[in-house]
């Protein structure tokens, strides 16, 4: 029996940073706050999808902030060449898969994942054990090299003011 071989991908992803009260009581000439992430895709599905088919109010996103310093820390965390910024229970054997949109602070709130290399693969196990039913998510293998070439030139990421559209 064969291990299961995942692909993961990055993808770009806004996320409106209102709650839903607060949407609807927005003018209409005020810029909406805006949060641009790369979503972390597993075999052509959003992880944050799949967290949200969970759990619909869920509310941490990827720790993958588009033009921010914040890209290449958190890629070397999952590339396992750094630390991740985790909430100080968690196991130093883990990475941040998902943050507070706001801080991306591990304290303020992080579903992470324990991060194991071995030769040619990675693994993603004990998924989301900081969130309280989100139940149990499937542990993820990765060809190593691929993942390697997805993550890899996100530690050179561009780095630029805060994206918004005055």
């Amino acid at each position: 029996m064969g291990e299961s071989i995942s692909v993961l991908t990055v993808a770009s992803r806004t996320h409106d940073l209102r709650s839903p009260r607060l949407a609807a009581r927005w003018p209409k000439d005020r810029p909406v706050p805006e949060l641009v992430v790369l979503d972390l895709v597993i075999d052509g599905t959003s992880f944050l999808d799949m967290v949200f088919a969970r759990l619909p109010t869920f509310s941490l996103r990827s720790p993958l902030w588009v033009g921010r310093p914040l890209v290449p820390i958190h890629a070397r965390a999952l590339l396992g060449e750094g630390p991740s910024d985790l909430h100080y229970d968690d196991p130093p054997d883990h990475v941040a898969l998902l943050m507070c949109p706001y801080c991306a602070n591990g304290g303020c709130g992080v579903l992470s994942a324990r991060l194991i290399r071995d030769s040619n693969r990675v693994h993603w196990t004990d998924i989301g054990r900081q969130i309280r039913n989100l139940g149990e998510l499937d542990p993820f293998t990765f060809d190593a090299d691929q993942y390697d070439e997805t993550l890899r030139p996100l530690l050179n990421a561009p780095v630029h003011d805060s994206p918004t559209d005055g």
